[in-house]
């Protein structure tokens, strides 16, 4: 019931919420500090200092006001990753160790969080607390024990299982002072796992409730080239100077021909066309980013057509 009005007050007032940082707690307990995105009958999407959250009506327990300062104060997660256990006999554990680290390397990506491994913990830790992290392998209790001591507030664990051409990655992590809120992902591969990168860098945002960046997601998706780039294309006055004549550098076509006089005398044309842009720009009603806009456009085009025409000469 609670959670019907508290959805029915944003969705009649959701356009003053959009700019508004709330601290959101969710049925597992969890407190997020966000910003409301965007609101529907279904789902409610929250930016958040590590990403964008996405949750249901189901999962709003409550919200309180909070101000800018304080969402700018909260602390990045500290994000514990124990060694991804594996079956020595089925040859698994260098695969293991390399999921590891591709692990840390999509965590170091992700905003307001600071992975570290047992080998980086400090000093201060006691051996004894050291040796049972590295014992734990997908032992919830015993991660959010241990993680809870040396001040982590993810723990994330993995396993590889299986032999042959059909093994199984698992992933998983939990918040340490709400282990209710917790996820796991599996992904069926054929050796290596390191083609599989696609489906571990999702499977690492979607155990930390985290929606994946599309750009991101674009990146892991590329093959990684191993044969060199074909060379340059160059004319006989050494760079492509068609190429150049696209670069906001006045005369570039000129210089590269060796052609001095020309290079001055684009650099004065540019210069002085883009005063006097500015000057008619300065006494039209141009806000200050559309006069901005318009003085680099302008720029831009003269430069573009100065080096085109000492292109042709």
């Amino acid at each position: 019931m609670i959670r019907s009005l508290l959805v029915g007050m944003l969705l009649a007032s959701s356009p003053a919420w959009a700019a508004e940082y709330r601290a959101i707690t969710l049925a597992n307990g969890r407190v997020i500090p966000a910003e409301i995105q965007g609101i529907t009958a279904t789902s409610m999407t929250l930016a958040t200092p590590q990403g964008i959250v996405e949750i249901s009506p189901q999962e709003l327990q409550a919200m309180d006001a909070m101000s800018e300062a304080e969402y700018a104060a909260n602390k990045p997660w500290t994000v514990l990753v124990l060694p991804f256990a594996s079956d020595d006999s089925l040859g698994t554990k260098d695969e293991a160790a390399t999921a590891q680290l591709y692990s840390l390397r999509v965590l170091k990506s992700i905003p307001a969080v600071v992975p570290i491994t047992i080998d980086s913990l400090p000093p201060s830790v006691p051996e004894n607390t050291q040796r049972a992290l590295s014992l734990c392998k997908t032992d919830l209790q015993c991660a959010t024990r241990h993680g809870e001591t040396v001040g982590a507030d993810v723990v994330i664990m993995g396993a590889l299982r299986g032999s042959g051409a059909e093994k199984t990655f698992s992933l998983g992590a939990v918040f340490v002072d709400f282990p209710s809120a917790r996820m796991r992902k599996e992904i069926q591969y054929s050796p290596p796992l390191l083609n599989n990168r696609a489906a571990m860098t999702a499977a690492q945002y979607e155990i930390l409730f985290l929606q994946q960046p599309k750009i991101q997601a674009i990146v892991e998706t590329v093959p990684v080239i191993t044969e060199p780039e074909p060379p340059q294309v160059t004319s006989k006055n050494g760079p492509d100077l068609n190429r150049l004549a696209w670069m906001p550098v006045p005369g570039i076509t000129a210089l590269q021909s060796g052609n001095t006089t020309g290079f001055v005398s684009a650099l004065g044309a540019v210069g002085v066309g883009t005063a006097a842009s500015v000057y008619v720009a300065g006494h039209a009603t141009y806000s200050a980013p559309q006069l901005i806009a318009m003085t680099t456009l302008s720029t831009y085009g003269l430069t573009v057509l100065a080096n085109h025409i000492f292109l042709k000469h």
